[in-house]
């Protein structure tokens, strides 16, 4: 962790490019495989089929709006991220097709009626599959499994992620120039997003967004958020149990992830485009893992309160701790 914010101070840029490039295709496939030998926490591991169905309409309207024209993105992609997540709740909360159906309905409507609003649009479209995955989602298994344990280590653990994150705004070690890769200023959509949110207003142009005091703890605080929630999956060994993993999920990870960074290092933008469903496929997937952990916090914190031992409040389909 204090790894991971050292070199986004040191290297924001370039800490931000390797790890979505290097890390983040292995990251992608091993958990995956992961979710799929525990049936990807759902009742019954068919229901994962259940849904990819939204996120296989939102990656054909993303690929598609070009070339087939009339595709309001701005609309759809908040809509069907709103029934993925629905969809998610709804196959942890219930096996009652009618209760499922009733949920994912209620989050289509409200995703439809606010999609309009920035907020609702920022956070369903843009910073569900990118911030909140990998620093609130990460933030949330780390408190789980702190409170799990009744673990101090595990409190000061979480206090150190917040600190670090607040670090990357807070300290200000001096200007940086502008020199900045192509690569990264193809996505800037997080930053101008919070930036947006931390001033009111848009930034006036990439040298604000990516130099001024705010902008470039946003460069630092994503390279973090990044980088350390990439590790933290790696360093689970004891859950993953990498020892255990079939040799053929192992040679087809391995063999995968070899082409996705072949192809990074070839043309960075292109691997952009051909992985970016594979990224967003894994956040669909952990949707009911990140559910059940919410669900988790809840029930301990509420066993805590009431002076129960550690582990009381978790049941036996709640132990999602990573």
């Amino acid at each position: 962790m204090l790894g991971s914010c050292a070199l986004a101070f040191a290297l924001p840029f370039d800490l931000f490019l390797f790890s979505y490039a290097v890390l983040g295709p292995l990251h992608y496939l091993t958990e995956i495989s992961w979710l799929h030998k525990r049936d990807y926490f759902l009742p019954r591991r068919r229901d994962a089929l259940l849904l990819v169905l939204p996120l296989a309409l939102l990656l054909a309207a993303h690929w598609g709006k070009d070339r087939w024209g009339g595709i309001d993105m701005a609309l759809w992609g908040p809509v069907l991220n709103a029934a993925g997540l629905g969809l998610a709740v709804a196959l942890v909360a219930t096996r009652d097709p009618r209760w499922r159906a009733g949920i994912v309905a209620a989050a289509v409507l409200a995703g439809w009626t606010f999609a309009d609003r920035s907020a609702v649009h920022d956070l369903l479209r843009v910073l569900l599959p990118t911030l909140i995955h990998v620093w609130v989602f990460t933030g949330a298994f780390v408190l789980l499994g702190a409170l799990r344990g009744r673990s101090p280590t595990g409190l000061a653990s979480l206090a150190v992620f917040v600190a670090c994150s607040a670090a990357c705004f807070v300290i200000q070690p001096g200007e940086w120039p502008v020199q900045v890769r192509g690569a990264y200023t193809s996505i800037t959509g997080v930053n101008e997003i919070v930036f947006g949110w931390m001033n009111g207003r848009k930034a006036s142009g990439l040298q604000e967004l990516l130099t001024s005091p705010p902008g470039r703890g946003i460069v630092r605080f994503i390279a973090f958020a990044y980088t350390y929630h990439y590790l933290n999956w790696f360093s689970k060994t004891s859950i993953i149990q990498w020892h255990k993993i079939p040799l053929a999920w192992t040679c087809a990870n391995l063999g995968l992830w070899a082409l996705s960074v072949a192809l990074y290092a070839y043309d960075y933008a292109l691997g952009l485009a051909v992985l970016f469903g594979l990224s967003y496929l894994h956040v669909y997937l952990e949707l009911p893992l990140n559910g059940r952990s919410f669900a988790g916090i809840g029930r301990e914190l509420t066993a805590w309160v009431r002076g129960q031992p550690a582990g009381a409040g978790a049941g036996a389909g709640a132990r999602t701790a990573r």
